[in-house]
Parts: C-alpha cells; sequence; structure tokens
C-alpha cells in the first residue's frame, strides 16, 4: 500500500491510467443509492485555479461501491487525497472512477473551526498510513484555503463546535470598532499584496451591474497602491486619434474621481452580488469581508468576492455608516483632505439623497394661459400602454431597449481605419427589451417539454455498467415576439425568437418540466401561467387551424389580449444550418464555409433568463 508519486490535478487530468493525486473538494453530490445495488458518491477536486468557476481545471471523482461504509463522505474545502483512481474520459471530460472491482485508497483532511487551525483526518477503505509527502501537500492545500503563507501541523482535532452567523442588514449598521472586527487580517488599499485574503472599506465609486452572474464596484479609501490602474482625469470626451471609445488609453469617462490610483475594481460573485445591486449605491460605505486580491490582465491587480465554500449563503459585503464606525471616519477624513486638495468636492451622498427629496417635495407653479381667443387646444398625448404585471425579471442594471432597435444590430457595425467596415455575427450581450408574445412553438403545449437521457459516465468493456441510468425532462420551447413602439405601414413588422430552455424554463414558469402527454395536471399548470403571459393567444390559435383543417401555413403572427412585458435576453451565436460548400478549402479542420456568400457561419440567437411568471 505504499503510495508512489503525487501528481497535479492538471496532469492527473491528462492520463489515461492509475494514478495518485490530491485535491481540495469544491463541489460535490451527496451519496445516494444507483438503481443498481451500489452507494455512489460524486466530488470535484482542484489544487490551483481556485477563482475560475468548479468545473475549470478540476478533476471529477465518481467512487462507487456495495458498502455504504467505504464511500468517502467528502465536504467542500475538504483535502482529499486519492491513491490508484483510475482515469476515464467521458464525453472528453477526464473523471476519476472508482468501481466496486477497484482499490481506491482515501483519506481526507478536514480543516477544523476554532482557534489552533486543527485538522481530522480519516481514511478508508481500509485503515492505512499517510507518508510525509502527502500530508506535506494536503498541508500547503490547508493553508492556502486559510490564506496563510506557511502550512500548519496536520494534528487531529476534537469535534468542532457548530457555527453560526447572521446575514447582513440592508441598512447601515453601527458596526463596531476597528479593534473588535474579527475574521480576515484588515487592509486598507495601499497595502493590499496579490493573493491575500483580506478585509476592506471603502467608498463605491462606480457600478457595474450588466453582468447577470456578477456585479462590478470600484472602490476607494482614498489611499494609493502603485499596482492599481491609473485613472486620469477625463478633460474631454474624445480620445486620442484613432482610439476616440478610449480603449487604449486610461481615461475612464464620466469618472467622479478620485483620479490616480486610488480606486481597485472589485467583482462580487453571488450571493454577494444580488445584495449589491439592490441595496449598494455609488458613493455607499461597503464593509467586504471575504476580498481576495488577484493580478488583472494588464499587469495591475484588481480582487474579487466569492461565494464562501464554508457559509454558502453567507453575504460577505455589508453597509456602514461613519456615524459609528472609527475606520469609516478616517476614510471621510481622508476623501474630505483629497478634495480640499483638487477643489471639485463631490457630493456627501446623504445630503445628495436629502437634496433630491426636497426638490420632490417643490411642485412647480402652473403654466400661464397664453392662448389667443379663439384657438384650439391640442389634445395631449395617451399615456403608454401599461406593462404586464405578472410578468417579472431582474434589473441587473441593464436599461429597457426597444425591440426593432436589438434586432438592427447597429452596435454589431464597427468602423475602423481607411474607411473599413464590417458587421459582427453576434455579440454576447444582455437586454431588457418590451415586448409581446405573438406566436410561439411547438404549437402544442405538450410538447413544450422534452426527454433528456442521461448515461452513466462508466461503460467499460467486460464491466458491469455501475452508473445510474435514467431520463429527465426539461423545458425546451420558443416564443415569438413583436415590439411594443409605433409600426410603419411601409416596413414589415420584424419579429424575434426567444428561445426558453432549461432551468431559464423552470424559473419562468415556477414548473418542474413533466411528462405533459401523461400528466394533464402540470399541463393545466402551465397553460394557466401561459395564458398570464400571452393572453388567449392558444385560443385563438386552435381556432385558426380549426378553421384552416390544420394547415400551419394559414397561421399568421397576431397581437393578442395579453399587455406587453419586459424581459430579460442575452444574445449568442450558434453555427448556421445552412448547407456547406463542398469546394471550398479545409482549413485548421474547418469542413468547409458557408454556401451563402452574406453568411458568416453563425446565426445570432436569443434566450430568455431572469424572468419570472407571477401567478
Amino acid at each position: 500500500m505504499a503510495s508512489a508519486n503525487l501528481i497535479s490535478i492538471t496532469a492527473a487530468c491528462s492520463s489515461r491510467s492509475r494514478v495518485n493525486t490530491i485535491g481540495v473538494v469544491v463541489d460535490k453530490l451527496d451519496i445516494h443509492k444507483t438503481r443498481g445495488s451500489s452507494y455512489s458518491v460524486t466530488f470535484t477536486i482542484k489544487d490551483c485555479d481556485f477563482d475560475a468557476p468548479t468545473w475549470q481545471g478540476g478533476l471529477k471523482v465518481k467512487y462507487f461501491n456495495d458498502k455504504q461504509a467505504v464511500i468517502p463522505t467528502v465536504q467542500i474545502n475538504d483535502v482529499v487525497l486519492l491513491r490508484n483512481i483510475r482515469i476515464s474520459f467521458f464525453q472528453g471530460k477526464p473523471t476519476g472512477v472508482a468501481s466496486q472491482n477497484d482499490t481506491v485508497y482515501w483519506a481526507i483532511f478536514r480543516p477544523q473551526v476554532g482557534p489552533g487551525g486543527n485538522v481530522s483526518i480519516s481514511r478508508g477503505p481500509i485503515p492505512f498510513d499517510t507518508d510525509s509527502n502527502e500530508k506535506k501537500r494536503a498541508a500547503e492545500l490547508l493553508a492556502g484555503l486559510r490564506g496563510e503563507e506557511s502550512p500548519s501541523a496536520l494534528e487531529p482535532s476534537p469535534t468542532p463546535a457548530p457555527v453560526s452567523y447572521q446575514q447582513p442588514s440592508p441598512h447601515a449598521q453601527p458596526s463596531v470598532s476597528a479593534k473588535k472586527w474579527a475574521g480576515l487580517p484588515f487592509s486598507l488599499i495601499q497595502d493590499v499584496k496579490v493573493g491575500r485574503l483580506t478585509q476592506l472599506l471603502g467608498q463605491v465609486v462606480k457600478m457595474n451591474t450588466y453582468d447577470s452572474n456578477k456585479t462590478l464596484i470600484y472602490l476607494t479609501d482614498y489611499t494609493s497602491n502603485s499596482s492599481l490602474i491609473d485613472i486620469r482625469k477625463d478633460d474631454n470626451e474624445s480620445g486620442v486619434e484613432g482610439d476616440e471609445y478610449g480603449y487604449l488609453s486610461r481615461k475612464k469617462q464620466n469618472w467622479p474621481g478620485p483620479w490616480g490610483q486610488l480606486s481597485i475594481q472589485v467583482a462580487l460573485w453571488e450571493p454577494h452580488a444580488s445584495f449589491a445591486r439592490e441595496y449598494v449605491k455609488e458613493g455607499s460605505l461597503v464593509h467586504l469581508t471575504y476580498v481576495h486580491v488577484k493580478d488583472d490582465h494588464s499587469g495591475g491587480i484588481e480582487a474579487a468576492v466569492h461565494r464562501d465554500k464554508r457559509f454558502e449563503h453567507k453575504i460577505h459585503i455589508s453597509l456602514v455608516s461613519d456615524d459609528y464606525d472609527e475606520r469609516a471616519r478616517d476614510l471621510m477624513e481622508r476623501r474630505k483632505a483629497y478634495w480640499k486638495i483638487h477643489g471639485q468636492p463631490s457630493a456627501d451622498p446623504k445630503k445628495a439623497e436629502k437634496k433630491a427629496e426636497k426638490l420632490k417635495q417643490i411642485k412647480p407653479k402652473p403654466k400661464e394661459d397664453n392662448r389667443e381667443e379663439g384657438q384650439a387646444i391640442l389634445p395631449k398625448p395617451t399615456a403608454r400602454k401599461q406593462t404586464n404585471p405578472f410578468i417579472k425579471c431582474r434589473d441587473y442594471g441593464i436599461p429597457t431597449r426597444d425591440l426593432d432597435s436589438i434586432l438592427s444590430a447597429e452596435t454589431h457595425i464597427n468602423h475602423i481605419s481607411d474607411g473599413i467596415t464590417y458587421k459582427l455575427p453576434f455579440q454576447n450581450v444582455c437586454y431588457r427589451p418590451e415586448a409581446r408574445v405573438v406566436d410561439f412553438y411547438p404549437p402544442n403545449l405538450e410538447d413544450f417539454a422534452v426527454q433528456v437521457p442521461f448515461n452513466s459516465i462508466i461503460s467499460h468493456d467486460n464491466e458491469e455498467d455501475l452508473g445510474p441510468q435514467y431520463a429527465n425532462w426539461e423545458w425546451r420551447f420558443c416564443l415569438l415576439v413583436a415590439g411594443t413602439g409605433p409600426s410603419s405601414r411601409q416596413e414589415p413588422e420584424e419579429f424575434m425568437k426567444i428561445f426558453v430552455t432549461g432551468s431559464e424554463g423552470t424559473h419562468l414558469l415556477s414548473l418542474d418540466a413533466d411528462d405533459l402527454h401523461n400528466n394533464p395536471d402540470r399541463l393545466h399548470e402551465l397553460r394557466e401561467k401561459l395564458f398570464l403571459l400571452w393572453g388567449d393567444l392558444e385560443e385563438r390559435k386552435q381556432q385558426a387551424f380549426a378553421t384552416n383543417n390544420g394547415d400551419d401555413d394559414s397561421w399568421e403572427p397576431i397581437q393578442s389580449s395579453s399587455l406587453p412585458f419586459v424581459c430579460c435576453i442575452k444574445e449568442y451565436g450558434v453555427e448556421c444550418d445552412h448547407r456547406r460548400d463542398p469546394d471550398a478549402m479545409v482549413v485548421d479542420g474547418n469542413e468547409g464555409i458557408c454556401s451563402q456568400s452574406d453568411c458568416s457561419g453563425w446565426a445570432r440567437q436569443f434566450a430568455m433568463f431572469g424572468t419570472t411568471i407571477h401567478s
């Protein structure tokens, strides 16, 4: 049972043999009973690049055995050692497999809560000794999780006491004084270093909430760090020659200050991003308690606040007030000194809010009636038609756009030097259009859910398939929508296809997909939900089919009784379905090009996300 040399996760993923490796658990599925006689557990381990998504750069492990007692019971942030694990490939992705007939030894190094940083170690399927190299590597990974520079000793520890925590309030709290702040070490921006976990307190200069997965904030505490981007004062709106939009310069348009190397970009991932979108504004004072400082793409530094792997629902951002917090008062003093020197003191957030409230209370004076005798009064423009109150979508800070402007794709057209103009086939961007449903596909609601098979990842010659085999149902349908603006009679109205699939369909309908042909109750629930979305569209479509003996070609999109609604959509590209040119030269594995001269080989598509029907 002596161990051979340990190899990295990256090396293990490129291997096709049995290996010994060790890594940190970043994702897991609990132990469950398969359809056969085995129990199974699935987890993913990584030994680097922990800021990337869990599926990127990690090794997925599936452990099967008829005896549940020998299955490793892992938790997030455990360090797991695997000896003699077989690397197989499923759909081109490496997977570590331990089947009933394999003998794969495992050891779990679990960090304990409390002072001392002790570690508990469990081994299986039978007791064995870990060597010094394995213990050293485990200690290094555990030290990295704690943000330490040197590994601590791996000593057994007693059972830890349960830990509790509270979610932050959306209101500024009377935060404790600086000396009582617990957790990670606190740093000023001038002292942050790459690779460290720290706490920061600062004022939000700018926010970017356009990304549905994260929120970007630019934070300053009015201390300078030479590794930050040097933001210059934007004296004019145009950039240098050939750089009209300022891509090459370090100017940031509409930047309110401070300028120089005083602001750090912080990416807030979920669940912290949602908290920031709802409660944080530009000018807010925020306290970040789980900040990871790292290199950015330009050679400087930036920061991120990821999901806490120990406490997944804990929010590591809170609002603070300089009325109670000593460090916040120090920050505001530095802010006051900065603007005194630069001669452009920005408005205090609290005073700005009070001023805005006063302006709202001031009623405008009625205009004098200067009409001449006999002059007719022009009718006031009619109010805009209200939107559907049953359809809610996440704001994400994305402004509402007209559907026609999205379909025109004017932002896809680029002009470069020498008068050259080109158009991108698609862009990976998000929109919030106001639209109304005029048609849907498939024509029968029973076909809105499809069956998706799942095959076992373990299929080897002369071996029993020990993985679970089952099929799942998921939503898959398409909405044809039209804009709500006035249409021209000279030009035909344009429509957009919005695809609704998988989990986004579940989010939209608040219903799990099922076999709608054999589940009349779920079909009825679906029909009631969609009536709130498109009104009597289904009834009108059925009547049209009945009148025309089911002829699909006779159906044309119509305006139903439903109200227009605002939704979130994302644009992406798929390979076009045109016929490929058989005479085209094969270059870099590209089997020919599209036979249509005006096609780039990619088609622009849209999918719905972040939208829900509330009944």
